[in-house]
């Protein structure tokens, strides 16, 4: 993502922080605007995973994952508008689609930048 990309959606405040578990090796770290869309086709573009945990920007839980399947979502209305999306993609009938994601180096260069930026003026 850009620079303009990464302050776009930080200025929206709707964010979700998701933390990927591979089997293998260390975790990685992704941002992106929360909807059920985009967490659906974050846990299936990441279906590989160990483990997955979404949290929002105050590191409050939202959901985790084993491998692709839902293990504990406590918000149920929002876990009742994630399905319709994750089960056709579960099943095969649709593909993941690619929306805006920002690693954690990238935002946290936007913000190291973005703080330079800020102590010269």
């Amino acid at each position: 993502m850009t620079n303009k990309e990464i302050g776009e959606m930080f200025s929206r405040h709707n964010l979700v922080r998701g933390y990927v578990f591979p089997y293998e090796g260390y975790r990685s770290e992704y941002w992106f605007e929360e909807s059920p869309s985009n967490i659906a086709n974050f846990i299936m573009q990441h279906r590989d995973a160990r483990e997955i945990i979404l949290t929002d920007t105050m590191d409050c839980k939202i959901l985790n994952t084993i491998g692709e399947f839902i293990d504990h979502c406590p918000d149920q209305a929002l876990l009742r508008q994630i399905l319709p999306h994750l089960i056709p993609m579960q099943k095969g009938k649709t593909q993941p689609q690619e929306f805006p994601v920002a690693t954690d180096a990238q935002v946290e260069a936007y913000f190291s930048g973005r703080g330079a930026m800020e102590q010269r003026m």
